[in-house]
C-alpha cells in the first residue's frame, strides 16, 4: 500500500492534433485536482436527459469539433469542458457512461483513489 502512495500516477493521454498537422500529446499527473475535474466531467451524464444516439449524431453531423462542441453546448445545457470531455470519447465510452449505474461505479473509484492521495 506504502508503495502506491508514493507513485506517480497519470490520467489518459490527451491527443490533439494542431492546424499545421503536428500532433499534440498531454498526460497530466493524477492529483487531487485532477480527479475533481474527472468527477465534475462524469457528473454532466447525471444532467443530460437525452440519448446516446442524438449526441452522436450532434457529433457527426457537425462540421467541425468547435460546431460539435457549440451544439452540444446548447442542445445539452452544459460548459465548454464538458462538451469537451464528451468529445474526447469514443462512442463505447459514451455509451458506457450513460448508464448511470456505470457512471456512479466510475465516480466512485475517482473518489476513492482521491481518499488514498490526500492521505
Amino acid at each position: 500500500m506504502k508503495d502506491l502512495i508514493n507513485m506517480e500516477l497519470y490520467g489518459k493521454p490527451i491527443i490533439t492534433t494542431s492546424e499545421d498537422g503536428t500532433i499534440n500529446i498531454k498526460v497530466l499527473p493524477i492529483t487531487p485536482e485532477y480527479i475533481d475535474t474527472r468527477l465534475a466531467e462524469l457528473a454532466v451524464f447525471g444532467q443530460i436527459n437525452h440519448n446516446i444516439e442524438e449526441v452522436v449524431s450532434t457529433v457527426q453531423n457537425s462540421p467541425s469539433e468547435k460546431q460539435a462542441s457549440k451544439r452540444l453546448r446548447s442542445i445539452l445545457g452544459i460548459g465548454p469542458a464538458e462538451a469537451d470531455f464528451l468529445l474526447d470519447l469514443t462512442v463505447e465510452e459514451m455509451a458506457y457512461y450513460f448508464n448511470h449505474e456505470n457512471c456512479e461505479k466510475e465516480m466512485a473509484k475517482w473518489s476513492k483513489l482521491k481518499v488514498l492521495l490526500v492521505q
